[in-house]
C-alpha cells in the first residue's frame, strides 16, 4: 500500500488556479481555486509517508497547469508537475513513479474529480472540493492497490496568502 499511499503526492492535479469564466463541463464556471496550498497534515487523515506538501497551480479554465512539491517520509523531495484540460482527458504526469497520467473534469463549480492511473490502471480516484470561504480544499482519495483493495482518505489543503 506505501506506493498507493505515495500516489497523494499527486494529490490536488485537480485543483485549477487563476479559474477564469468558462471552461470545464459544459455550463459550469469554477470557483476560484487560485493561488498556492500547503496541506494540513494535523487536519487530514493520508497515510504518514506524506510529511509536507505545498502546491502552485493556474488555469484559464479550460486549460490546467500544476507544479506540486512534495517531502516523503524517508526526506525525499518530489517535484510533479502536469498540464492538462479540465475534460475528462488523460494527461502525462512527470516527477513521480506512482502514476503515468491523470484526468480532470469539473464536476460543480466548487469541486474537481481527478482520475490517475499508471500505465492505464486507475490508482486513485479523487474529488476536489473548495470551502465556502475559498481558504482551504478537502481532498477525498480513493486508492486502488491493483490487488482489488481500496483506502479512502482525506486531505485538507488551506490556502498560502503571498506575503
Amino acid at each position: 500500500m506505501r506506493s498507493v499511499a505515495t500516489l497523494v503526492t499527486m494529490c490536488l492535479l485537480a485543483l485549477p488556479l487563476g479559474c477564469s469564466r468558462g471552461g470545464g463541463e459544459a455550463g459550469v464556471t469554477p470557483r476560484d481555486f487560485t493561488g498556492t496550498w500547503r496541506l494540513n497534515r494535523e487536519a487530514s487523515d493520508i497515510p504518514a509517508v506524506t510529511q509536507s506538501q505545498v502546491l502552485t497551480m493556474a488555469t484559464d479554465g479550460v486549460r490546467i497547469a500544476m507544479r506540486e512539491t512534495l517531502v516523503n517520509d524517508s526526506g525525499d523531495t518530489l517535484t510533479i508537475t502536469v498540464e492538462g484540460k479540465l475534460d475528462g482527458t488523460d494527461t502525462p504526469v512527470t516527477g513521480t513513479p506512482f502514476a503515468t497520467t491523470v484526468a480532470y473534469r469539473l464536476l460543480a463549480p466548487d469541486t474537481i474529480e481527478g482520475i490517475a492511473k499508471k500505465d492505464g490502471a486507475v490508482v486513485v480516484k479523487e474529488t476536489a472540493v473548495l470551502a465556502d470561504d475559498g481558504q482551504s480544499v478537502r481532498v477525498t482519495y480513493l486508492s486502488f492497490d491493483g490487488e482489488g483493495h481500496s483506502v479512502t482518505s482525506h486531505a485538507v489543503f488551506e490556502r498560502v496568502n503571498p506575503e
